[in-house]
């Protein structure tokens, strides 16, 4: 019996070593298809986005936020969150931001291989939540996600 070893990077590629030390590259990774984008919005209250759907085949997804405003209050911040909901209904986070307090661009990955390695529930339901701290009298971003 062949033993391999492979490593696989982000985008699905993947580099394997024979048990002779031969190494071959498969690219076997799917095209990243937009799975959720939206135009800056102003939001001042902790709330969450309506629910949506997982692509049936995505198994990874990377989470982009744009921080275009935040200002006013006392040290205001915003944290978004990535949540699933699970087999009994409930809204579980797989993964999230930082607490942001400059305008900026943030990102995070989310299923096997990336940085947080939480399952994803393909063809399930998911939603965004963000947590906005300080009472600001600006708070401005947009969301989006891609998977595959």
């Amino acid at each position: 019996m062949e033993m391999r070893v492979g490593i696989e990077d982000a985008n699905g590629d993947i580099l394997q070593m024979d048990s002779s030390g031969r190494i071959t590259a498969n690219s076997v990774a799917q095209i990243a298809t937009t799975m959720f984008t939206e135009a800056t919005t102003a939001r001042l209250t902790t709330n969450n986005t309506t629910t949506q759907t997982w692509l049936a085949n995505a198994s990874t997804c990377w989470v982009s936020v744009n921080l275009t405003a935040l200002s006013g209050g006392t040290a205001p911040t915003v944290v978004v969150s990535l949540q699933q909901q699970d087999g009994n209904a409930n809204w579980q986070t797989l993964a999230s931001t930082s607490a942001l307090s400059a305008v900026g661009l943030t990102q995070f990955s989310v299923g096997a291989g990336m940085t947080n390695g939480a399952m994803l529930l393909a063809g399930g339901n998911y939603r965004f939540s963000w947590v906005i701290t300080g009472t600001p009298a600006a708070c401005s971003f947009q969301i989006a996600m891609s998977g595959r």
